[in-house]
């Protein structure tokens, strides 16, 4: 049976959908961030929403110190065709994705059933396919699109085998039960 996680009901904001969010966390521009439900954002995750549109699947976990900030690529405007520019693009998380402890990501995209481990750096525009693990203290590199079903690592990450086929399912369950063991102290 997995462990029961108790928490000061205090020390967390709760939405009607289940969205559980730390107070010591900072959420900017929340117009462009869209969460689905039943996510927990831990202590210290800082998401910023004010850069970009932000769009995150259910059943998202997001430990202590992570920073998600939306990525950006240099354009050129049509008023100044020879100075660069920022361009912030949208961040998506899919549905049971866990991101643990100090990690920074600032991948356009991270596919379901995912996990990235501690101290992660996830660089710019990077894509994270379904069932895919990232091992602790790795640095994707920008750029780097890690192919479904793959498990990667190292500074900088590489391919270092495939996962499971029964991935997807196990991470559903441990993230379902985690949520359902998240509970307020009595």
């Amino acid at each position: 049976m997995d462990s029961i996680i108790q928490y000061d009901k205090s020390e967390f904001h709760e939405t009607s959908s289940g969205i559980k969010i730390s107070k010591k966390s900072i959420i900017k521009g929340t117009e462009q961030i869209n969460v689905s439900g039943r996510c927990i954002f831990f202590n210290d995750v800082i998401l910023r929403g004010d850069l970009a549109k932000v769009s995150i699947g259910k059943y998202l976990v997001v430990h202590e110190k992570v920073t998600l900030k939306p990525s950006y690529t240099y354009g050129y405007t049509k008023e100044s065709p020879t100075k660069k520019v920022i361009k912030f693009l949208p961040l998506m998380i899919s549905d049971y994705v866990e991101i643990e402890s100090s990690s920074i990501i600032q991948a356009t995209k991270i596919g379901t059933c995912t996990s990235i481990g501690k101290n992660c750096y996830i660089s710019h525009r990077c894509i994270i396919g379904e069932n895919s693990i990232i091992l602790d203290d790795s640095i994707l590199p920008p750029d780097t699109v890690v192919p479904a079903n793959s498990v990667y690592g190292g500074r900088p990450a590489v391919y270092i085998a495939e996962t499971p086929e029964s991935t997807t399912i196990i991470q559903k369950q441990k993230l379902i039960n985690f949520y359902k063991n998240f509970v307020p102290k009595s």
